[in-house]
């Protein structure tokens, strides 16, 4: 019984001492990314407003980026937004010109990140005026894709008008070539002819969705309940 104890003593010490690591944030793509479960965008929803941070990256670089999931939990709206935008360095390197619109549907809470290049363009008052106008009245009518078209067609008008891009440095690639899978693929053909065709041979996808440049947030943007 005193092994027994001293056994569960252990454990139970061991569970105090090693705290649960946090859950992983998510990885974010360009540009829209519906993680929600049931999903909240419909297919051409998507589509649609990929089309519109398409542009505005192509004409200012400027990086707009969608996110929705289901809860931030156990993270702070605040704390979810900053780290998921620095994780995934939203905005052109050198020139942290990235914006990240947060929807938390089952919290009812949304959050406008905005990186340091944008600041002077969009501050803390003015997404928060985009958003109090545009995403709160959309969500709580459950118009998702609405309040996610006017708040994004609202802050790029905004980059366009008064953000000075300087060099664009051409059209940004929603796709890349995805170099391990080609060296993959070569290899499963060379195995595929030696065995004569009886390796299973399967073709794997050679692209894939492009990632952000690798902006910084400065903290700025606003976050409001629906």
């Amino acid at each position: 019984m005193r092994r027994l104890a001293a056994l569960l003593a252990v454990v139970v010490l061991t569970a105090i001492a090693v705290p649960a690591s946090a859950p992983e944030l998510p990885t974010v793509h360009l540009y829209v990314n519906d993680l929600a479960s049931p999903g909240v965008l419909l297919s051409d929803e998507e589509d649609s407003l990929t089309g519109l941070c398409f542009e505005i990256d192509d004409r200012t670089t400027a990086e707009v980026a969608i996110l929705v999931v289901n809860t931030t939990q156990p993270y702070p709206m605040d704390t979810f937004a900053v780290e998921t935008f620095a994780q995934n360095g939203i905005g052109k390197a050198g020139r942290d010109n990235g914006v990240l619109i947060v929807v938390s549907v089952d919290d009812r809470a949304w959050r406008i990140e905005v990186g340091y290049g944008l600041q002077g363009v969009l501050n803390a008052a003015k997404v928060g005026r985009f958003g109090d106008d545009y995403l709160s009245p959309a969500f709580v009518a459950g118009d998702y894709y609405g309040g996610l078209w006017d708040v994004t067609y609202a802050i790029g008008t905004e980059i366009l008008n008064d953000y000075d891009p300087g060099d664009t440095g051409g059209t940004p690639k929603l796709w890349v070539l995805d170099w391990w899978m080609v060296v993959l693929l070569v290899v499963l053909i060379v195995l595929a002819v030696v065995t004569r065709g009886r390796f299973l041979l399967f073709l794997p996808n050679l692209w894939k969705r492009g990632g952000f440049g690798g902006g910084r947030s400065g903290g700025g943007g606003a976050k409001r309940g629906f």
